[in-house]
């Protein structure tokens, strides 16, 4: 079967058209993280058309109303171009509701427009990675399912840049029990903790599945407490492997009380790095911490939407030609921090 190829613009071309003419597409844009990462997208870009794509075209209404210049359409995951018609000029499609079927994948490449989705867990990965391997040249496609789409993995790259040699990363997330997360990032965690197989890391260079008492863990919180962890697999993992060479990566999962509300503030989001390494011929450690007290949809919605931007071309660079992408190959992590403290994050580190 011959497969339809887009047309090839000029990058100039594309971001022109992507804001004065198409929308961009937020696929599960009524639900928890979708109604977080359309207002960022708003507030960062006022003029620019979105679609609020959901089931419950009530409840992408109410989103559409709320941050203006957008229009609710209901969408079917399960049909070609996601059921919506062939007069819709899309920019980008931005999933964030789980895709089985990948229509949105192959309705992105058919249209030779980005394509990035938060909801593919590493272990569940290959049928994105055979779409794009068979239409390598049709659009840009961002798999951007790490921890906050990317939010560890940003922080984890800002610390290493001070190593000549990290021999360890062990990252960590402390998920608020009063945190509403959403039903979708629910049932995420579950399949990926139930239906996959053990927590991948990598221990001496090599990629281990770790389950029972070895997936046990510990992680110190930012109030000093030793927290019970469970090793839980994420793409930051396999991109901080093949970024930093480092050949023991873990990542563990707490669902607790927050530093934050324990403290008697809201409940917050914690994210911890723990990096161990050489310069300069001594041992050095470092451990960086963000806290987010607008909770774990909050700042998974601001991660998607500077991916976005730096995918559409709209923050000051070109935007990105077809290929393979994953967060860290799209924005520099020092920018991305600081657009994160720009949107209410907190950022402590320390060196040792």
């Amino acid at each position: 079967m011959k497969t339809k190829e887009p047309t090839i613009v000029s990058d100039q071309e594309r971001v022109s058209h992507s804001i004065t003419t198409a929308k961009v597409l937020f696929a599960g844009g009524s639900g928890f993280v979708g109604r977080t990462a359309v207002k960022w997208f708003r507030q960062r870009y006022p003029d620019i058309p979105v679609l609020i794509g959901g089931r419950n075209l009530q409840a992408a209404n109410e989103v559409a109303q709320e941050v203006g210049a957008a229009e609710a359409v209901a969408i079917d995951l399960d049909q070609p171009r996601l059921g919506l018609g062939n007069d819709i000029a899309i920019a980008a499609v931005v999933m964030l509701a789980p895709e089985a079927g990948l229509k949105g994948m192959s309705y992105a490449q058919d249209l030779g427009v980005p394509y990035l989705n938060i909801n593919a867990a590493v272990t569940e990965s290959g049928p994105e990675l055979a779409l794009f391997a068979h239409r390598a040249t049709a659009a840009p496609v961002v798999l951007a399912s790490h921890w906050m789409a990317g939010a560890a993995t940003f922080l984890a790259l800002n610390s290493a840049k001070d190593f000549e040699i990290v021999c360890s990363i062990r990252l960590g997330a402390i998920v608020d029990e009063q945190d509403s997360v959403g039903p979708a990032a629910i049932e995420d965690m579950e399949r990926v903790h139930g239906a996959a197989p053990p927590a991948l890391v990598f221990e001496g260079g090599r990629r281990v599945w770790l389950s029972g008492d070895a997936a046990k863990g510990k992680l110190e919180a930012i109030d000093g407490r030793s927290l019970d962890a469970t090793a839980f697999s994420t793409f930051d993992t396999v991109s901080l492997y093949a970024a930093t060479g480092a050949p023991d990566i873990r990542f563990d999962l707490v669902n607790g009380e927050s530093s934050s509300r324990r403290r008697g503030d809201e409940a917050a989001t914690e994210i911890v790095v723990e990096i161990e390494g050489e310069s300069e011929g001594q041992t050095k450690r470092s451990r960086s911490v963000i806290e987010f007290k607008h909770g774990t949809a909050s700042l998974t919605g601001l991660s998607v939407v500077l991916s976005l931007s730096s995918v559409l071309g709209l923050n000051d660079r070109s935007p990105v030609r077809p290929g393979l992408y994953l967060p860290e190959l799209l924005s520099d992590p020092k920018w991305f921090l600081d657009e994160l403290r720009s949107g209410g994050a907190t950022i402590y580190e320390y060196s040792k």
